[in-house]
């Protein structure tokens, strides 16, 4: 378990004091998913590399497992650092070395291992990135999506505890993407690996994260498990992230931009009952119509969700009904304007 106590961090930029990251408090669970999504400039990265001390704090605690890692001396921040892999967005590959060479090389940096459990460790982490064929080649002959794979296992060479990701499928095509994001849930979900990314793509954290923190000019302006921040997300830094990922109007105005009249219902679906026939029941149940305005369903990593925008055909009274009844089947409804 990490907890992150009161963490900030400045630089000095033409004799001015810049803040990068301002009282940053989070825990982050043994064994979950965390993500850390902002805009350019947020202090993402900052955050992440104060995990493993490339970035010192200036002030605050970094708790791991109950030891404060701002205290480690020298000997102990390196072997700290062994159990805390990284991979970064453009790879950070030595060019001049073929990809097994490249994945030895943390193995060969610790003095600990002969060349047969090296090679067999290298052996190892090709098959789980599914790169066994590609061990002599060099970095240069490698797609993006290749080149990620050999960071991802150079990351995991020392058997690390926590593998922290730096926008680590942001030079990527979508449908890499997607392929290196199954990769490392696999991982998560084999290894029991702590897993820390920050990126600025909705989509990544939908797709993968169990909570996530939203950052904006250094400060965490919300947090919490990814259904409640993306389905109800209270900041408007993070309505803003969430409607732009969705492409979707913002509801509250639906009702002006269409000419319509009386309440607008948004109605939020978690589990399967994303799936049943809950609007069609209510309607014969209660003798009321719905007119569906918009609406997505989706997964928010193994969960489904639905989220839509209905207006209710009936009277005031109809619409306390419908909600009362949303209500009993554990369905988030939030009245959006008259």
């Amino acid at each position: 378990m990490i907890d992150i106590e009161h963490i900030s961090k400045h630089y000095v930029v033409d004799g001015r004091d810049i803040p990068a990251i301002t009282d940053i408090n989070l825990r982050i669970e043994q064994g979950e998913i965390f993500g850390i999504i902002g805009a350019s400039g947020a202090g993402k990265s900052t955050l992440i590399r104060t995990l493993n001390l490339l970035e010192r704090p200036d002030s605050g605690r970094i708790l791991v497992d109950g030891s404060d890692i701002t205290k480690l001396s020298k000997t102990e921040l390196q072997a700290y650092r062994r159990k805390a892999g990284m991979i970064f967005q453009h790879f950070n590959l030595i060019g001049a070395k073929t990809v097994g060479d490249n994945i030895r090389f943390p193995l060969k940096l610790t003095g600990e291992y002969s060349d047969a459990e090296m090679d067999a460790r290298v052996g190892e982490l090709l098959e789980l990135v599914e790169l066994t064929e590609h061990r002599d080649k060099y970095p240069a002959q490698l797609s993006g999506g290749q080149k990620q794979r050999v960071g991802i296992a150079r990351a995991l060479a020392n058997h690390p505890k926590l593998l922290l990701c730096d926008e680590a499928t942001s030079a990527l095509d979508p449908q890499t993407t997607q392929a290196i994001l199954r990769l490392l849930r696999d991982i998560n979900r084999r290894f029991g690996l702590t897993i820390v990314l920050i990126t600025h793509e909705m989509d990544v954290i939908r797709s993968i994260c169990d909570r996530v923190a939203v950052l904006d000019r250094g400060f965490v302006v919300e947090h919490g498990p990814v259904a409640d921040v993306l389905l109800h997300p209270k900041h408007p830094v993070t309505r803003g992230m969430v409607r732009e990922s969705s492409h979707h109007e913002e509801s509250a105005d639906l009702g002006s931009v269409l000419g319509l009249s009386g309440p607008l219902l948004r109605l939020t679906f978690l589990g399967e009952i994303t799936y049943q026939p809950v609007l069609e029941n209510i309607a014969k149940a209660l003798g009321v119509s719905f007119n569906i305005l918009e609406g997505v369903i989706g997964r928010i990593k193994d969960t489904p969700y639905g989220q839509l925008t209905v207006q209710v055909i009936g009277s005031a009274a109809d619409v306390g009904r419908v909600e009362a009844a949303f209500a009993q089947q554990s369905i988030h409804c939030e009245v959006l304007g008259s």
